[in-house]
């Protein structure tokens, strides 16, 4: 029998472990909070006790996935990540028997490799961004200074992502005082990503000089990206569509996300001979597993390697 109040105390127990014992963001426990839900809601209509759930439910919850509600694998094996997670603390408290997830066979994901801007369309791609003539036009036949602001500070978001590679969030969250400034020149930005974790990220030299000057008048306890002063930073949202809307005037056809600008940046590192290691700091990746996909995409490098023979 599915003992609902049990599972939701505990369930909320677990969630504040995360959030104040591991520094879990609150977007992450929204995620956690959502994928056991949607565990619980499967377990309840099939009859089962989430207390005592076995490897055969786990399989059966992920087939369920896949075949009646058309979810992806990536997606299938992150809510298996969070049902391990759940259950290897659960186990920890004594609330549960066992973990069912750890031996459970966990969906293949096809090999997909990033999409990212080649050297010429990321040119094409910031050539669009500074070009003012493509503004959108007003009833009056001019280009209101709010709209030239608005392209200002999304021409700069953009190339803030294409030369740091910072998540679209951790972009949006910095303040003017996360940035060094020397000499007028932005030098690095210090974030704080995932899992609550800080880290440095230096600026190319040509890029800091203009991000530099933009904010030289900014207070240091301002949004880097606020929507106007004393106000919060534009939302990712708003930033996706924008980017949406630049990449079709530049004439890319390719879906670019925010996210996409990052695996851009990655790739721009692995062409110029950066180590594996050292992107992964960069790009504040928990695991090196995960910055590997990008050894399917330095194309440019490979092609200067068989050159040679």
């Amino acid at each position: 029998m599915f003992d609902r109040e049990v599972f939701d105390e505990t369930r909320k127990e677990f969630l504040a472990h995360l959030l104040y014992a591991k520094g879990h963001s609150k977007t992450t426990c929204y995620a956690y909070h959502s994928d056991l839900g949607i565990w619980a809601d499967w377990l309840q209509a099939a009859g089962k006790d989430w207390q005592r759930a076995r490897v055969a439910d786990v399989e059966q919850f992920s087939a369920w996935q896949l075949r009646d509600r058309q979810v992806s694998a990536a997606i299938v094996n992150r809510r298996l990540s969070t049902l391990n997670s759940f259950y290897k603390w659960a186990l920890k408290q004594e609330v549960v028997e066992g973990n069912p997830v750890y031996l459970a066979d966990k969906p293949k994901r096809p090999l997909r490799i990033p999409v990212w801007l080649e050297r010429e369309e990321q040119a094409r791609f910031e050539a669009t961004l500074k070009d003012r003539r493509n503004l959108p036009i007003n009833i009056f036949g001019g280009n209101p200074q709010r709209m030239t602001d608005t392209r200002r500070r999304y021409e700069l978001l953009f190339g803030l992502q294409l030369n740091s590679g910072l998540r679209i969030s951790e972009a949006l969250g910095l303040k003017v005082s996360d940035v060094r400034l020397v000499d007028g020149a932005a030098r690095s930005v210090r974030v704080i990503g995932k899992g609550n974790k800080e880290r440095l990220v230096p600026l190319p030299e040509a890029f800091g000089a203009v991000f530099g000057f933009w904010l030289k008048d900014q207070p240091r306890g301002e949004f880097v990206f606020a929507k106007a002063a004393g106000q919060p930073p534009v939302s990712s949202q708003a930033a996706r569509a924008y980017l949406r809307g630049m990449v079709q005037k530049a004439g890319i056809d390719k879906k670019i996300s925010p996210h996409k600008l990052r695996h851009t940046y990655a790739t721009n590192l692995l062409n110029a001979g950066a180590e594996l290691v050292d992107i992964k700091a960069l790009l504040g990746h928990e695991s090196i597993a995960t910055t590997q996909i990008y050894t399917n995409v330095g194309q440019d490098r490979m092609e200067q390697v068989v050159s040679r023979l």
